[in-house]
């Protein structure tokens, strides 16, 4: 150890010299060239410190990199790695584990006879754990009743409101008048035109009036030509009469009867039509009637 300490003394001298020797240098090349007293002395404790710097960087980096790649080399030669690997056993190490062992001998000491008086010996049965599991006796589970969520029932949950009743029969009502009055407006249509068209206009017809009751419009209606007994009067009572049924405006069952009889209808204008669909003459086939519904 003491001379491991000695080398690295001496190296550190050396290295420590070498750097003065440099920083020398320096001090006397800049004062070569003229430089004053303390800035040579700078120059020589900035080479100084800088050369001690890179030192140790070196010296750092050879143990990090340089070293093992070393090692490595070296581990190659047979001589090298039987002294690496070597172990020397240690003999103190064992004398210490020997040292632990207790040599003293065990003495047995001899368990006393025990004597019977009866001959026969008694078996003590030990029960199985089958059989115990038999002897147990299952408690019974309680059930534990569901909390209840509400106290409502659920058919008094899924029953609509009286509201919600109130309102589907007024709609239930509702469509079947007016499903009752198309039903009777398209049976005075049938009764009354009967005789003054065939069965496809007619049929025809009672379509064009279902049509003009459910909506305000037709859109696309063939003109029906009707025979020619009925005058253009008539065709004005017949519209008024339904369209009085329905509850429909004059100018639109005026609109109505001049597209579907525009044969008959041909001279006469909406406005005419309209105004004049209420007037009675003493000669015409249908009479204006306000009861078809």
């Amino acid at each position: 150890m003491e001379q491991k300490k000695i080398e690295q003394i001496t190296l550190h001298l050396i290295v420590f010299g070498t750097i003065i020797i440099i920083g020398v240098l320096a001090r006397q090349t800049v004062l070569h060239y003229g430089w004053d007293e303390f800035s040579s002395y700078l120059i020589l404790v900035v080479c100084s410190i800088v050369i001690g710097a890179i030192y140790l960087n070196l010296q750092m980096a050879f143990r990090q990199l340089l070293s093992p790649t070393i090692e490595r080399c070296f581990t190659r030669f047979e001589c090298y790695r039987n002294k690496a690997v070597a172990v020397e056993p240690s003999i103190v190490h064992q004398e210490l584990i020997e040292s632990t062992i207790d040599t003293e001998p065990i003495v047995s000491v001899p368990e006393p006879e025990i004597e019977t008086t009866s001959d026969t010996t008694e078996e003590i049965s030990i029960p199985s754990l089958s059989e115990s599991n038999e002897n147990m006796v299952e408690l019974p589970k309680e059930e534990v009743p569901p909390a209840s969520i509400s106290n409502i029932p659920i058919e008094v949950l899924n029953q609509p409101s009286e509201y919600e009743i109130s309102r589907a029969n007024a709609m239930a009502e509702k469509e079947r008048a007016s499903q009752e009055k198309l039903d009777k407006v398209i049976a005075y249509t049938k009764q009354t035109l009967v005789l003054y068209l065939d069965e496809t206009a007619l049929n025809r017809l009672c379509g064009y009036v279902t049509e003009y009751y459910l909506s305000d419009s037709l859109f696309k209606v063939e003109p029906i030509k009707v025979d020619s007994q009925l005058k253009t009067i008539d065709i004005m009572h017949f519209g008024w009469n339904i369209g009085k049924a329905f509850g429909k405006p004059r100018l639109q069952t005026a609109t109505f009867i001049k597209r579907v009889f525009a044969h008959t209808l041909r001279d006469s204008e909406i406005s005419t039509i309209e105004r004049k669909m209420s007037h009675t003459e003493s000669v015409c086939k249908i009479k204006l009637d306000k009861k078809i519904v």
